[in-house]
């Protein structure tokens, strides 16, 4: 994901032919993440491809895409402590997606809508974890979707977010009582959105 302007968000779910709302590998073809996500050790860099000119153009996506799926995800310290990507202040940085992955990143995942510049899944929870609504969106607007989610007549509020060049909030949504709603993210961007 990292520094790949025009990559097509439908390489992340290979079955995404399927009718919406079923479960859909998570996963790039051929991967052990695609195939048994339990097993997957996931990372964005680490200390094998360190470089003196780290990638940092859209890092956080790819980010945002293992500590939202399933896997066992890896932040790189390089990351965290030395580009400033932790961001423990805001809801851009790396602290916000590991506490919504701590507390909600259970249960299967589901993809929910899948394009060439927008992706929307599920993971449907465990009871230790709520569960959760991740968009990822590679176009150059704010652009969502209406899916059908897990839960009815439910409040999600966005706990974290990034968009190129846009500090716009996301507002928080609330599913219909078949369980739709409309999810968004901004501009070359994600949003994390936790059930209430």
């Amino acid at each position: 994901l990292c520094d790949v302007y025009g990559f097509s968000l439908r390489n992340l779910a290979p079955a995404a032919t399927q009718p919406s709302g079923s479960q859909h590998p998570s996963g790039p073809a051929g991967t052990v993440l695609q195939y048994n996500p339990a097993l997957a050790v996931t990372f964005v860099e680490n200390h094998d491809i360190v470089r003196d000119n780290p990638i940092v153009n859209d890092k956080m996506l790819a980010y945002a895409y293992i500590l939202t799926h399933e896997g066992y995800p890896c932040v790189f310290w390089q990351d965290y402590y030395n580009w400033d990507l932790a961001q423990p202040t805001n809801q851009s940085g790396i602290d916000a997606l590991v506490k919504a992955h701590g507390s909600n990143a259970g249960g299967p995942t589901e993809v929910l809508y899948v394009g060439d510049n927008l992706y929307i899944m599920q993971r449907t929870g465990t009871n230790a974890q709520k569960g959760l609504v991740f968009v990822l969106n590679n176009s150059a607007a704010t652009s969502g979707a209406q899916v059908h989610t897990h839960w009815p007549n439910t409040t999600f509020h966005p706990v974290a977010w990034r968009g190129h060049d846009n500090t716009d909030i996301p507002a928080p949504r609330t599913t219909a009582p078949d369980g739709t709603a409309e999810f968004s993210a901004p501009p070359r961007g994600y949003t994390v959105y936790l059930p209430t």
